[in-house]
């Protein structure tokens, strides 16, 4: 068993299986597993080695297109290369997703006090004003900025 991520050198990656439906998205980051349970993602096991995450079975082509760019949005605002096949792409999920990550960096630019040396720092993270969706350099997927 092989991993796209693997194939194309990111640290995710988002399609459908081959000849069939299911909605497969792999990677090997602990904290990207989170952000994929967060967004619906189950996880599969085949021990020893190998852990991937399916979209649960019997959804339907739009909570699948809902979720898997939810999914990318998020990790790619984390810095992940996230990929997803262009087939799983809604506009107006990835417009959502972007806000999302939008209200939550504004809520998180408040000042902390760092406990050492009291200074302060930003929590904010960069600003995502790309277009939501560019074409990916290795493979036929898109990604989200």
């Amino acid at each position: 068993m092989s991993f796209l991520h693997e194939e194309y050198g990111a640290d995710l990656e988002i399609y459908r299986k081959p000849l069939s439906t299911e909605v497969v998205a792999d990677c090997d980051n602990p904290q990207a597993h989170k952000v994929l349970i967060a967004c619906g993602f189950v996880e599969k096991v085949l021990h020893p080695y190998y852990v991937w995450h399916q979209l649960p079975e019997g959804l339907s082509e739009e909570e699948q297109k809902h979720r898997a760019p939810r999914a990318v949005c998020l990790l790619r605002a984390q810095d992940f290369d996230a990929n997803i096949v262009e087939d799983l792409i809604s506009e107006e999920a990835v417009a959502s997703a972007l806000d999302e990550v939008r209200r939550h960096r504004i809520s998180g630019t408040a000042m902390s006090s760092s406990p050492t040396n009291g200074a302060t720092r930003d929590l904010a993270q960069p600003d995502l004003t790309t277009s939501a969706v560019t074409p990916g350099p290795s493979s036929p997927t898109r990604h989200c900025r």
